[in-house]
């Protein structure tokens, strides 16, 4: 006798892939358990004094470029920054440099005290002090174009670890109550950071900066390359065209050129390039000078360090 067949009673596939779909489902559902825990708690990891933790998503990118910060910024909208191995970055507003990193650094030891969750005080007399900057009205000027910049921005993250993509404003509250310069500068301003940073510093994939260092270092391409060797402690070699574009100073075409290039465009991206290595040792020696790095060395496009001992 022929056993009737259900006609809703639908094939599944092998037990194989039904063991791995519910795996995968039961994958997501810690992941999204995690996140959510994260977010109810929004505390950052309370690191020590000396040091100011970053993210590495942010760190292997061209977010704040190694340019000048005198030269003129370029108004970004929506666009895929250079980064150095997984993920992806959006980017819309006002070009980043390193002088916003190192403000936003400060900005985010300060906010692992209280919460992501919760907004914090500072005067711009002790903020300048602590990232090195002379207490003077034009630090004050500076450092409040710096906030209104982090505020202006739209940041969209993705990668493997992440899951889903991680978006926000790099600072969504901020206020410097001041109506002109000549203001006291005892006032505190008040500032705020996105909840959704702490997602970013799970599972331990986020860089403690020797920040003594840092502060030591010509702010440009050594700052970025102490940030960028702090986050991998036993660096591997990579290609200089990959310091290039990773660090901002360089774009897509210097380092994948069209095949019908021209012969002026060519000689003039070569000597660019050149420029670029000549640049790359100095700050390559300036990390040797303050002990980060013990040693380096470039050859045939390659670059090679090594770290010094790490200490925290």
């Amino acid at each position: 006798m022929t056993a009737a067949v259900d006609p809703d009673d639908k094939p599944t596939g092998s037990l194989a892939s039904r063991i791995q779909a519910t795996a995968d489902r039961q994958k997501v559902a810690n992941r999204e358990k995690k996140k959510q825990e994260l977010l109810l708690n929004s505390q950052l990891t309370l690191w020590v004094e000396a040091v100011r933790g970053v993210p590495n998503e942010l760190l292997r990118t061209a977010l704040f470029s190694a340019r000048n910060r005198k030269t003129p910024r370029r108004n970004l909208r929506s666009a895929n920054l250079a980064v150095i191995g997984d993920g992806e970055i959006i980017f819309t507003g006002q070009e980043l440099r390193q002088d916003d990193e190192t403000v936003w650094l400060q900005l985010m030891h300060l906010a692992r005290e209280n919460g992501l969750a919760s907004k914090f005080e500072f005067t711009p007399h002790s903020f300048c002090k602590s990232i090195g900057w002379p207490t003077t009205g034009q630090s004050y000027d500076r450092l409040d174009e710096c906030m209104i910049r982090l505020q202006a921005t739209s940041l969209r993250i993705r990668s493997k670890r992440l899951g889903d993509a991680i978006s926000m404003s790099m600072l969504p509250v901020f206020t410097s109550n001041r109506k002109r310069a000549s203001e006291d500068f005892a006032r505190p301003w008040i500032a705020g950071l996105h909840s959704d940073l702490v997602l970013l510093f799970s599972d331990f994939q986020y860089t403690r900066i020797d920040w003594q260092r840092r502060l030591e270092l010509p702010e440009g391409l050594a700052t970025w390359l102490h940030a960028y060797y702090a986050s991998h402690r036993d660096p591997f070699p990579v290609r200089v065209e990959t310091l290039w574009l990773g660090s901002g100073l360089a774009d897509d075409a210097d380092v994948t050129p069209p095949q019908d290039e021209a012969p002026e465009a060519r000689k003039d991206r070569l000597q660019r390039q050149r420029n670029f290595v000549k640049t790359l040792k100095v700050a390559l020696e300036s990390l040797c000078k303050i002990g980060f790095l013990v040693s380096f060395e470039i050859q045939k496009g390659l670059v090679s360090v090594k770290r010094a001992p790490v200490q925290f």
